[in-house]
């Protein structure tokens, strides 16, 4: 596999949300076709990026919430060339006149059918001039754009719909043991950007752990270690600091933080989930950078095989399912590990949260992300010192790659009703 180009697309700096950052992506990608600000602005959104930008924060708008927001601070202010960082030069200035924008009714919004789950389509029109941008396939994946009827942007690459890179295809049909192999084959190179990638999310986790932030989860599940008189060594403490680390950074990004943190798989709470608990493991216990960065490689592997499995999107939280278990395998290797105690682990990740719905981006995601981070630590700790799983758990079997199969069909098949109804409840509002 193509190690080199997997980390260079599904490891990377994000600034809030990635849903209405594709968002914010496509009106930027837009509005640089236009002579001057739009009059109108229309989202034409898959189900899950109307799902997952709903209810989120907007990086730098004070609070403020959605898709349409997203959009118009992308078309007013967004810097198409920054990809999902479009929005990092922000003004309060920008803010009022896209907050203007949305409450006089110029921006509107609907879900469209039969595209790929990541789309995000941008209209921005004024008097002669209309133009259309598409993000598909990846959050950060400008796929065409067109003025006036004319293509003026296509991608080069061959990527559409959902289908797969060939970096994916290969983990969808990889063993546990390659993932291992790989992430014992990175270079010194991308060693650096993943100790890098640590750093950045340790940083929003201190903002969060510091002050209440969105929900306040990790602040207030802080409090109690803050309070107690157990050092890093102690593991119990270790495993409850990795819930409300992890569980603190979820809160500051759901809130709207201006500031990146490093994703996995297209996903800045899936970054947070994969990283801080090997992160914060690594630190306590005393282990080198080279490891730290060999078992991040494994975690983000972990990850992005489970969602070239699910899909990119779906019904399950993927927080927990994809990142939990890439975070269960990582603590196994910083723990001198085997890889079938790693496989073991990632199963009962599988075990235990495979239920947990997805219901879009917002604060509560802190809660999930917490319980991700913990229920990968208490997965890592069940398979290095329990007996471990000698054959098929319900669904679930000791075998990576037949667990994945289960949970394909579950995700696809068997929580597509489910995804219909969550979208439901939210273009209705819930009271």
């Amino acid at each position: 596999m193509d190690i080199t180009a997997f980390f260079a697309a599904e490891v990377k700096p994000a600034l809030g949300c990635t849903e209405p950052g594709a968002v914010a992506l496509a009106a930027a990608a837009a509005a640089r076709h236009l002579p001057a600000a739009p009059e109108r602005i229309h989202l034409r959104l898959s189900a899950n990026i109307y799902k997952n930008g709903q209810s989120v924060g907007i990086p730098g708008a004070q609070g403020l919430r959605g898709n349409m927001l997203a959009s118009a601070l992308g078309a007013l202010a967004g810097d198409a060339d920054m990809g999902l960082q479009a929005l990092a030069a922000v003004t309060p200035d920008d803010v009022a006149a896209a907050r203007a924008l949305t409450e006089r009714g110029a921006v509107t919004q609907e879900i469209v059918q039969d595209v790929p789950t990541v789309y995000a389509e941008a209209e921005l029109y004024r008097p002669g001039h209309l133009v259309v941008a598409v993000v598909a396939g990846r959050h950060d994946r400008v796929a065409e754009v067109r003025h006036n009827g004319q293509v003026v942007y296509r991608a080069e690459d061959a990527l559409g719909g959902d289908s797969l890179p060939p970096y994916m295809a290969d983990l969808q049909r990889a063993a546990f043991d390659d993932l291992w192999a790989w992430a014992d084959a990175i270079d010194a190179d991308l060693a650096r950007d993943l100790l890098r990638g640590a750093e950045m999310n340790l940083a929003v986790a201190e903002q969060g752990l510091a002050s209440p932030w969105g929900l306040a989860v990790g602040h207030t599940l802080g409090m109690a270690l803050r309070g107690g008189e157990c050092a890093d060594t102690c593991a119990p403490d270790i495993g409850a600091r990795v819930k409300a680390t992890t569980a603190a950074a979820a809160d500051v990004r759901m809130a709207g933080a201006n500031q990146p943190v490093m994703s996995s798989a297209g996903s800045g709470n899936h970054g947070l989930t994969a990283i801080i608990p090997p992160a914060l493991a690594a630190r306590a216990w005393g282990r080198s950078d080279a490891e730290l960065a060999r078992a991040l490689a494994l975690s983000h592997l972990v990850t992005g095989a489970v969602k070239a499995r699910t899909g990119r999107l779906t019904p399950l939280c993927g927080c927990a399912v994809a990142a939990g278990a890439g975070a269960a395998a990582a603590l196994v290797r910083l723990a001198d590990g085997t890889p079938a105690q790693a496989e073991q682990a990632v199963a009962l990740v599988f075990s235990s949260v495979m239920g947990m719905i997805c219901d879009g981006a917002k604060g509560g995601c802190a809660l999930k992300v917490g319980t991700a981070a913990a229920e990968a630590w208490s997965a890592a700790q069940l398979a290095l010192h329990g007996p471990g799983m000698t054959g098929a758990e319900g669904i679930v079997s000791p075998d990576f790659r037949a667990s994945l199969r289960s949970l394909g069909e579950v995700s696809s098949l068997g929580f597509a009703a489910v995804d219909v109804a969550i979208i439901r409840l939210l273009e209705r509002g819930v009271r």
